[in-house]
């Protein structure tokens, strides 16, 4: 049993119970993984449909993406603290391992973690979450300028 605890996934999860007592403890909600299904139409109105929209409609679209912005943030913060958590555990293992191989000292880095399961599982925790924060980047920037377009709209129809 020890030793399945001490898998690198299992040390990663270990570390993110930790931070995510840390944020509840700083005033976060507890982190849930899937977002607001209901943004989804928001982000991919027509303007024939925004158009349509009566001012509190525009308003309650705006909050509903602000939220969903902060969660695709927390989304973005939480693959980085995985990847920056596995590059220093990376770091660790392989210190002075790669002085064994030739080549240059990425090459020797490469090969040093290809040659130790355990630093082999770390790497692929750190390129899934390195994909993942790819996928998501600048994403809450964006879902939070749709928010405003949609403030701006409901602002734009009360003068009417």
């Amino acid at each position: 049993m020890e030793e399945q605890n001490n898998t690198p996934l299992a040390r990663m999860q270990k570390l993110e119970k930790m931070l995510d007592e840390y944020e509840g403890k700083i005033g976060l909600s507890q982190f849930q993984e899937q977002g607001d299904d209901s943004v989804k139409k928001y982000l991919s109105m027509t303007r024939g449909q925004m158009e349509k929209l009566s001012p509190i409609d525009c308003a309650e679209i705006a909050i509903a993406l602000g939220g969903f912005s902060f969660y695709l943030q927390r989304c973005f913060n939480r693959e980085n603290a995985r990847v920056d958590w596995a590059s220093s555990v990376l770091k660790q293992i392989v210190s002075g391992k790669e002085q064994q191989f030739r080549g240059s000292w990425e090459s020797q880095f490469s090969q040093a973690v290809s040659n130790d399961d355990y630093a082999s599982g770390i790497l692929k925790l750190k390129n899934y979450a390195q994909q993942r924060a790819n996928r998501i980047t600048y994403l809450a920037s964006s879902c939070k300028h749709m928010s405003e377009l949609y403030k701006n709209l409901q602002l734009a129809k009360a003068m009417k």
